[in-house]
């Protein structure tokens, strides 16, 4: 009996994670609008969870903010043309009636964290969700080693 290569065997294990999953867990990034919002083919526009990017310049409901456009190229950079796994937590929609989700990445990096982790967005604080201490844990970590808008911006006093 052969040998399994393992390249066979992780794509058969990718192919079989997929299976489970369902066919609609990896879908592709059609277009980044900010650094916390994006949409995704078959479900739209997706507001990422727990993560609060200042806004762009351009942007329709609110004045554009300092590093706005540097959160956006972020995304645009990890995102764009991406496929991408998406995972709930809590309620499904916003009341702008986008899908409130975690954003994975093929290579299992979750968006959310990474924007954090960059120092590009802080960790939306007034809602729960299950992935809360691990924002905030890497929002410190971006602000303690300076990255991205920490760089110039004090961070607020921790309690």
């Amino acid at each position: 009996m052969p040998v399994p290569c393992r390249r066979r065997t992780a794509t058969a294990a990718l192919i079989a994670v997929l299976a489970v999953a369902g066919p609609a867990s990896a879908q592709r990034v059609r277009q980044v609008i900010d650094g916390d919002t994006i949409t995704v083919s078959g479900v739209g526009v997706v507001r990422l969870i727990g993560v609060d990017a200042p806004e762009k310049t351009g942007g329709t409901y609110r004045e554009s903010e300092p590093f706005g456009d540097a959160a956006t190229r972020f995304m645009r950079d990890l995102l764009a043309g991406q496929d991408v796994r998406l995972e709930y937590d809590g309620p499904r929609t916003d009341p702008y009636k986008r899908t409130l989700a975690y954003v994975f990445l093929r290579d299992g990096r979750l968006a959310n964290l990474e924007i954090i982790r960059a120092g590009y967005a802080e960790t939306y604080r007034r809602f729960a969700y299950t992935r809360k201490a691990a924002f905030l844990a890497a929002e410190r970590e971006a602000q303690d080693a300076r990255r991205g808008m920490w760089a110039t911006r004090r961070p607020p006093r921790r309690r």
